[in-house]
């Protein structure tokens, strides 16, 4: 897993006791100062940050709510549990914390803000809080996980690399850093070097799941998929409800061509307890994807049905609208009703923008939406449309913003072979070869490439047996 995390803090007990009153205690190392009375609920919220960097969540939540029962007034905690929870208490939490601000560090009033402006989806005011943190207190992983992040998406990954840097500098044993250093390694393919990476994050942390899981989620986008599910299942090993690890081994087994493994994994995803309840409706939707893409479309039935069962977050109804409309739209295609889902796709699609428009305010990225654009051009193509599914595919092959992630990498990969195909059969050799080529370099065996370059080399040689006569 590669999402933020907390920074290891410890501190000093400096218990000050005033005629047998606690007081609001001060616990500082690292240059970070954290704000408690009580010795017992700092214990509790050190806890939850040891469980949160090691992504379990499950008990992360419950370490940072047993530090707030026992310190009611404890915003750091407030803080933890909101990063581990839905919506509607990320934002009760938040406010809370922001009446403790008069009362805090500067370094907590930091957080406070940070944790305000990405409710508020502010990413100006959330950058800008993160860098302020970076530069007064260069060991605070989370502050340097954000900039680091913006520097990928707007296309300077030498910066993030210095962020990083800059870190293990001040804190060189920091196993966090060498995660999300491999992570950074592996979107700029340079997979040998992401794994020695990974590798020295799995040496200091050995016990734990994610140094196999992280390792696991490289290998399967980078077509080493038995070692990747290997991996995943040692991940698995050492926290069975580590529920990443299914959804990379969904991954490995996608890219093997084995979409029944593929299903089963991300369901079980969708089952384990610590998920929250977005991502449990995030890995049904992948089993979804490759359901539709076998046109089992009683499969898709079925998944779409559990995910309509599944909990969500009421203030984000208008995504769940839409994502219901969009799978619906997406079945019709899977039973061979074209026109229909043609029209609700495009019927989706403004929805769609609108809310990716607010939601990317302040950046630079543009509203792109890689699997409407994959199942349209699939319905197109169905249809004989092969024309109108052309730019689609084209911006799948060159979306407009900077991936930042494997899963955007994949969706290059599926336009790029789906394009290839395409282009063959319209006499565009050359450029079909030289768009499998680029696939083939980032990842060699991905089994939706492999249907595209046997049609291509089909066509070559009919080309040759053809010129030949």
């Amino acid at each position: 897993m590669r999402f933020p995390r907390a920074v290891r803090w410890a501190g000093v007990v400096l218990l000050l006791l005033a005629a047998g009153v606690a007081v609001a205690v001060v616990y500082t190392k690292n240059n970070r100062e954290v704000t408690t009375s009580s010795d017992e609920a700092y214990q509790a919220w050190r806890q939850g940050l040891e469980n949160e960097r090691r992504f379990y969540f499950k008990e992360a939540r419950v370490d940072f709510a047993r530090a707030l029962q026992l310190d009611p007034q404890f915003a750091m905690a407030m803080i933890g549990l909101a990063r581990n929870s839905e919506k509607p208490q990320q934002i009760a939490l938040t406010r809370r914390a922001s009446r403790e601000r008069n009362r805090l560090s500067e370094h907590e009033r930091l957080h406070v803000d940070m944790q305000q402006a990405m409710l508020d989806m502010d990413q100006k005011r959330y950058v800008e809080t993160a860098r302020k943190i970076h530069e007064k207190y260069p060991n605070d992983i989370r502050a340097a996980m954000v900039l680091a992040r913006q520097q990928i998406d707007t296309g300077k990954m030498d910066d993030a690399f210095q962020i990083f840097g800059e870190l293990l500098a001040v804190e060189p044993n920091n196993a966090d850093a060498y995660n999300q250093i491999g992570y950074y390694y592996g979107y700029r393919g340079d997979y040998d070097r992401a794994i020695e990476n990974l590798k020295k994050y799995q040496f200091m942390a050995p016990d734990q799941a994610n140094p196999y899981d992280s390792l696991g989620e490289i290998q399967a986008y980078s077509g080493r998929y038995d070692e990747a599910i290997a991996n995943c299942r040692k991940a698995l090993a050492l926290k069975s409800d580590f529920f990443e690890s299914f959804n990379h081994m969904g991954v490995a087994y996608e890219g093997k061509g084995e979409p029944a493994a593929a299903i089963e994994n991300y369901v079980r995803a969708s089952q384990e307890s610590a998920m929250y309840d977005g991502g449990r409706i995030e890995s049904l939707m992948r089993a979804f994807r490759v359901a539709v893409s076998a046109d089992d479309a009683a499969l898709a039935r079925q998944l779409m049905s559990k995910m309509g069962a599944m909990p969500h977050d009421k203030s984000f109804d208008e995504q769940y609208e839409i994502g219901k409309a969009f799978t619906a739209a997406m079945i019709a295609g899977a039973e061979g009703r074209l026109d229909e889902a043609e029209k609700g796709l495009l019927a989706v699609r403004p929805k769609w923008e609108a809310v990716a428009s607010k939601q990317l305010k302040g950046t630079t990225r543009k509203p792109y939406w890689a699997t409407w654009n994959f199942s349209l051009a699939r319905i197109r193509m169905k249809a004989g449309k092969v024309e109108e599914a052309i730019p689609l595919l084209e911006e799948m092959a060159n979306p407009p913003n900077r991936w930042a992630d494997f899963e955007s990498r994949r969706w290059v990969y599926e336009g790029r072979a789906m394009l290839a195909e395409v282009l063959a059969r319209k006499g565009d050799l050359d450029r079909a070869d030289k768009l499998l080529a680029e696939n083939h370099k980032w990842n060699p065996s991905w089994a939706p490439s492999r249907t595209a370059e046997l049609a291509v080399a089909q066509m070559h040689r009919e080309k040759v047996q053809a010129a030949s006569r």
